[in-house]
């Protein structure tokens, strides 16, 4: 696969990423997190907000990562 071959499905995955993690998360926090005092949906969404960067991240790196010479 091209590097530009990679940037664009990496494109599509970031962004199907970035659609369905919210998602993931406010179902998690409604269905079972709600109950908590203000304080911890707080430490709660923090994590949450940061920790999609972590899978993001290894796409970015996988469609940066040059073509391979062939030869």
């Amino acid at each position: 696969m091209t590097q530009r071959q990679r940037k664009f499905a990496g494109t599509w995955i970031i962004l199907a990423l970035l659609i369905a993690y919210p998602v993931l998360v406010a179902s998690l926090y409604s269905q079972w997190l709600s109950w908590l005092p203000n304080w911890a949906n707080l430490i709660f969404f923090i994590i949450a907000g940061l920790v999609w960067a972590f899978p993001a991240g290894m796409v970015i790196k996988w469609m940066a990562r040059p073509d391979e010479k062939e030869g």
